[in-house]
C-alpha cells in the first residue's frame, strides 16, 4: 500500500483515488476468501444430518439461513488478519502497482513524443 501512496505522491487526487481503490481490493479479498471458504463449511454444516429436536429454527431458518450464512462468511473474511485473503490482497495490489507504473510511462513517453 505504501509504494502506491508514494509512487502518486505528487498527485493528490491520484494518491487518494488509490487509498480508496486499495482499501476496496483489501475488502473484496476478504470476501472472496470468505464466501469460498466460510460459505462452503457453513453450508456444509447447515446441510449435516446431525440436527436435534431443539434448537432448530424451523422453516423461518431454513428460507433465511442461506442469507446469514452469506453476511457471517464475509465477515469472517474481512475480520482475518492473516491468511489467504491477505496474501491474494498483497499479490493484487502488487499487480497493480506494476499496472500504475506502466500506464504512467506510457502517459509520459506519449506527453513527450507530443513535445
Amino acid at each position: 500500500m505504501n509504494a502506491l501512496m508514494t509512487m502518486n505522491g505528487t498527485h493528490g487526487a491520484t494518491a487518494t483515488a488509490t487509498t480508496r481503490d486499495l482499501h476496496r481490493l483489501k475488502q473484496t479479498a476478504g470476501q472472496v476468501v470468505g464466501n469460498v471458504f466460510f460459505g462452503t463449511l457453513l453450508k456444509m454444516m447447515r446441510e449435516s444430518p446431525l440436527k436435534g429436536k431443539y434448537g432448530h429454527g424451523g422453516r423461518g431458518e431454513e428460507v433465511f439461513a442461506g442469507q446469514l450464512d452469506g453476511v457471517l462468511a464475509e465477515k469472517a473474511g474481512t475480520a482475518l488478519k492473516r491468511g489467504l485473503g491477505d496474501v491474494l490482497y498483497t499479490r493484487l495490489a502488487h499487480q497493480q502497482e506494476l499496472i500504475s507504473k506502466t500506464h504512467e510511462e506510457r502517459s509520459k513517453s506519449r506527453l513527450q513524443e507530443r513535445a
